[in-house]
């Protein structure tokens, strides 16, 4: 089977694992309508017969945020996205097929990107809630394009990072979908030992500067990507959600960020009681500053992921300037949203009863990376022991 047809049919299958009968909804942007298309050919191959697509232009995009008022923009169908809640309704399974072109809307001014993406988040409140909850399947996976290949150090071509996508999702693998089922079951076993451990808070230092202390619900679950269905392609992490008052401290970057395909880069935060009190940035502070004001929840931490520095992906030494990538390749943190899934009960909770818990609520949810090749974080448990979890960047199996 030719290997772009093998990744399509493992999104599918191995990913949100459908089968016959089942119903496929596809977001995609139009620099990959070739690959959109084999999806949709293996996907009926397997008997799934109702079969929709949002597709977004870009370059229609940018001209409409270049050349239209606010009030106008979020009037045309180019940034309509409430066909996310019709589908959650109908019980769709969500393939979000991202093929990234960083710094493509540079040009744009700030505060409109930041109110239309507001809009849109507001607008898919419902979609939202049905994956928050787990009542429908969904997965993120990259799909290589022309000018993503061209912005990555260490690649020359598509075809290239064709073959690290392939590599690192494991569809070079005769069998990919019996290698992620080992894969997954051993960070399955590191997220119930961490669990075991009744941790209080996490310590995290490196010499980038970090010094930070993260503390937990009492009731917190760490999880990996793997519950009905793989959600992220690729996944190397566990993660939970913290106590979103309970974080204080410095946290440094450790690699750059792409928002709304465009560059921060080498940032730092401050958080007291739990809030960013203070930031900056040598590239995009304006951009971090959009992310950081989106909501009062989007001034908090919502997940705490920890990965190996040692992780496929990071030992390619390539970053790929995709969140979706090169957050597993680093322990990392998201501003925003917490999961109901990282706590005991949590998806019988309202969300003022997860707040009360700690679980953070905004409408934003954003990846940063912090992990290096000297990283320490320490557990302090709840009986007052202390436990090194991860150590020069790699966990720190029991």
């Amino acid at each position: 089977m030719d290997k772009k047809r093998k990744y399509a049919n493992f999104l599918v299958a191995g990913c949100l694992r459908l089968k016959k009968g089942d119903k496929l909804f596809i977001v995609a942007d139009d620099n990959i309508l070739d690959f959109v298309e084999i999806v949709k050919e293996e996907a009926s191959n397997l008997g799934i017969l109702e079969i929709e697509t949002l597709i977004s232009y870009p370059e229609k995009e940018k001209e409409l945020y270049l050349s239209k008022s606010y009030e106008e923009i979020i009037k045309s169908p180019l940034v309509d996205k409430s066909k996310y809640n019709e589908m959650a309704r109908e019980g769709y399974a969500f393939l979000m097929l991202k093929s990234p072109i960083p710094n493509y809307f540079l040009e744009v001014k700030e505060d409109i990107l930041a109110r239309v993406s507001k809009y849109q988040m507001e607008a898919i409140e419902e979609y939202k809630s049905y994956q928050l909850k787990n009542k429908i399947k969904w997965n993120i996976s990259a799909v290589p394009n022309e000018a993503w290949a061209r912005e990555i150090d260490g690649v020359n071509s598509l075809d290239e990072l064709w073959d690290l996508v392939w590599d690192i999702c494991l569809i070079n693998e005769e069998n990919p979908v019996k290698a992620w089922d080992e894969k997954m079951t051993k960070l399955k076993n590191r997220a119930n030992y961490l669990n075991n451990l009744k941790i209080d808070k996490l310590i995290y230092k490196n010499s980038l500067g970090t010094n930070l202390e993260i503390g937990l619900p009492k009731d917190y679950i760490f999880a990996s990507a793997d519950g009905n269905n793989i959600v992220n392609m690729p996944t190397e992490e566990v993660f939970t959600s913290p106590d979103r008052l309970r974080v204080r401290g410095m946290v440094y970057s450790s690699k750059v960020l792409i928002y709304n395909n465009r560059v921060i880069e080498d940032f730092w935060l401050e958080f007291k009681e739990g809030k960013i009190v203070d930031y900056n940035a040598k590239v995009g502070k304006e951009i971090l500053k959009e992310i950081i004001e989106t909501d009062e929840g989007s001034h908090y931490l919502g997940e705490v992921a920890l990965v190996d520095y040692n992780s496929p992906i990071s030992l390619t030494n390539i970053i790929f300037k995709n969140t979706l990538y090169d957050e597993n390749a680093s322990c990392h943190l998201a501003i925003g949203a917490g999961f109901m899934e990282c706590i005991k009960d949590g998806y019988s909770l309202t969300t003022e009863e997860l707040m009360d818990k700690g679980i953070n609520y905004s409408h934003e949810h954003v990846d940063f990376f912090i992990g290096t090749k000297d990283l320490e974080v320490k557990a302090l448990l709840q009986n007052g022991q202390e436990v090194v979890i991860m150590e020069n960047g790699n966990f720190k199996e029991a």
